[in-house]
């Protein structure tokens, strides 16, 4: 393998600094072959948010790499396909998808894990990894079978899978919250185009039991403080999706996340013309 360094992003729903993280990230270190080589970087996202995931996920895997090599693995699985205890705590494995820029990922098969990236797949594979027998699979198991794809052992890649059995994203979703308050949503610029809405139109948000009069925008900062702005966000590159910002001065101030009651990844939302 080249001697280039490799970047590891390691996603997960664990408390950002949390003793998980730490674990997972020493069980990733220990096995990875040159460890100097590598920089694994932690992102936490929301428990349970399998649409977060998959946000998360598909941003930083179209980031621009400067030729450096990029890794994601992802763990998000709520478990949440039975009702039933599960026997020996099996549930979901991890897939092995490789897009079209380079970039390699290993995610844990839920929800929306890989739907911000179908489109860029050109190799998607199961994994042969132990998916039973510890309650902590994404300590106990997964890094083993991360870190030998990271060394450039392909060994345990397994049978190839069908990119279209990848759910689609729906475009009226919320994706991810930022630090902020903004809350980006899997709407892209493009959808706001097709509904014949330019800068400028007010509209009227309903999200989360909430209803709020909002103005479209090219960025939140061309609205009035105080003023919903429906906007082109920082992700999504070249169709960027739609954020919901509401201007504040000061943090103590109600964001869009405050005014809509914190909704989570995958909540719908509808968004509807005034004339």
């Amino acid at each position: 393998m080249s001697e280039k360094h490799i970047l590891l992003h390691h996603i997960d729903d664990y408390v950002s600094g949390g003793l998980e993280f730490a674990e997972i990230d020493t069980r990733l270190f220990s096995n990875i072959n040159n460890p100097v080589r590598v920089l694994i970087h932690d992102t936490s996202v929301p428990s349970l948010d399998t649409m977060a995931l998959g946000f998360v996920t598909g941003q930083l895997a179209k980031a621009p790499t400067n030729d450096t090599r990029v890794v994601i693995y992802g763990n998000c699985a709520p478990r949440r396909t039975s009702d039933k205890a599960q026997k020996n705590n099996i549930d979901h494995g991890i897939k092995y998808a490789k897009l079209k820029n380079g970039v390699e990922i290993i995610n844990v098969w839920s929800d929306y894990a890989f739907g911000f990236v179908k489109d860029d797949i050109v190799e998607f594979r199961d994994i042969n990894c132990p998916n039973s027998g510890s309650q902590f699979r994404s300590r106990d198991f997964f890094p083993l079978a991360v870190a030998k794809i990271v060394n450039g052992d392909y060994s345990e890649l397994g049978a190839e899978l069908d990119i279209n059995d990848i759910p689609e994203i729906p475009s009226n979703m919320v994706a991810w919250t930022d630090g902020f308050g903004n809350i980006k949503t899997t709407m892209r610029m493009s959808n706001i185009e097709k509904l014949g809405l330019k800068p400028g139109d007010k509209v009227q948000v309903i999200l989360n039991g909430v209803s709020m009069v909002g103005i479209v925008s090219i960025g939140g900062f061309q609205v009035d403080r105080g003023v919903l702005a429906i906007n082109a966000g920082s992700s999504g590159y070249d169709d960027s999706f739609i954020e919901f910002f509401l201007r504040v001065h000061h943090i103590s101030e109600q964001t869009a996340a405050v005014r809509f009651g914190y909704p989570t990844g995958g909540t719908e939302f509808e968004i509807k013309v005034i004339n």
